[in-house]
């Protein structure tokens, strides 16, 4: 039962941790939620045409030892088994090598729009992040104090 409230804890505390941010947000005095989606889709769309996904997978390991056979006899019968040896099984990554050009893409995209980012925590109370939410238009930089959390899905 304790092992149990300790996990409980753990995660509770892990999990906020997660929530409390900061995050970067994009940024343009006076923007939409809608604009902002608009313009890094748009932005996002024209990257990925100037540099296409290039997946690769990189794969490792997937060896074995063999152990040795190790024979007890006991009175008329013999036992034998397998002794050491260990398996390591195969293991693999893939990743686009071509993240982190797109994404400087898509930021310079958003810069000649007039958007940048910014960074800020996500509002601990459900008040404020209601407010943020709710807000029609981004106010300038300096009112920003938190955020509700990401307005939208970049990547």
């Amino acid at each position: 039962m304790k092992a149990k409230s300790i996990l409980s804890v753990g995660m509770l505390v892990a999990l906020t941790g997660c929530q409390t941010g900061p995050i970067d947000l994009l940024y343009k005095e006076g923007s939409t939620r809608s604009e902002r989606q608009l313009a890094y889709d748009q932005c996002f769309i024209q990257a990925l045409k100037e540099v296409p996904q290039n997946m690769v997978t990189e794969v490792s390991g997937g060896y074995s030892v063999p152990g040795f056979i190790d024979c007890n006899t006991d009175g008329d019968r013999t036992y034998c088994g397998e002794v050491g040896g260990y398996t390591t099984p195969v293991s693999s990554v893939s990743y686009d090598t071509n993240e982190r050009l797109r994404n400087r893409i898509v930021n310079r995209c958003l810069a000649e729009k007039g958007f940048s980012t910014i960074e800020r925590p996500i509002c601990e109370s459900r008040e404020q992040r209601n407010a943020y939410a709710l807000l029609p238009a981004q106010p300038n930089a300096a009112q920003i104090a938190c955020v509700a959390g990401q307005s939208f899905e970049p990547n």
